[in-house]
């Protein structure tokens, strides 16, 4: 991947370059804004690091807006001295993908450079950025529907019948009830009827 690096500080221009060193990159590097805007065709970086505040004439949100001006859409990352309040919104307005703040923070450059290299490659970023890097979830963006389990079926437990067709245990329509007769309940002449097997075998006949 080429990367292109306008800055006026050797020390940024050092880190920047031995990280790209280690993916195999090649960085092309200019301390004015005229002269990238100069050389953009002829050097076709995949990706640009813009120092806000540049020697010269121009800084560095000018030669992104003429960037853009001219078509290009290549990735543009802003990199502040400040990072305050609304420096982030007037690097986007300028054309900017995103920024990243000084001192530079080795981690965070290094997964840049990572994420660019995958998108240049047409590999799925797998990792996202941290920090000032990391694209916040627009407030008008879809929320996920929330997962709902189907509801069991209630389970309906059908009475044993047996081969004869008919519930154990269970009465006939009609039956009535009989009353469970005690010992203490039963009478003198019954109790001797239930103990004389004459006179129960003679009702029985």
């Amino acid at each position: 991947m080429k990367i292109m690096y306008v800055e006026d500080n050797p020390a940024n221009l050092s880190l920047l370059q031995r990280i790209a060193r280690m993916g195999n990159h090649t960085v092309i590097s200019y301390t004015e804004g005229e002269s990238a805007l100069e050389n953009f065709e002829q050097d076709k970086p995949d990706l640009v690091l813009m120092d806000v505040q540049l020697s010269g004439g121009l800084t560095g949100l000018d030669v992104v807006r003429q960037l853009r001006g001219r078509g290009h859409r290549t990735p543009i990352v802003a990199v502040t001295a400040y990072a305050m309040t609304g420096d982030k919104e007037r690097c986007i307005e300028a054309g900017c993908d995103t920024y990243i703040a000084k001192p530079l923070p080795v981690q965070e450059l290094v997964e840049l450079v990572q994420r660019y290299e995958n998108i240049v490659k047409g590999t799925p970023v797998i990792k996202p950025l941290t920090g000032t890097l990391t694209s916040p979830t627009p407030a008008d963006a879809p929320k996920p529907e929330p997962e709902t389990k189907p509801e069991t079926p209630a389970v309906v437990v059908q009475p044993f019948v047996s081969a004869e067709g008919t519930t154990p245990n269970a009465k006939a329509e009609g039956d009535a009830e009989k009353p469970e007769t005690k010992p203490e309940d039963q009478t003198e002449s019954t109790r001797l009827t239930l103990n004389d097997p004459a006179k129960t075998a003679g009702q029985q006949s």
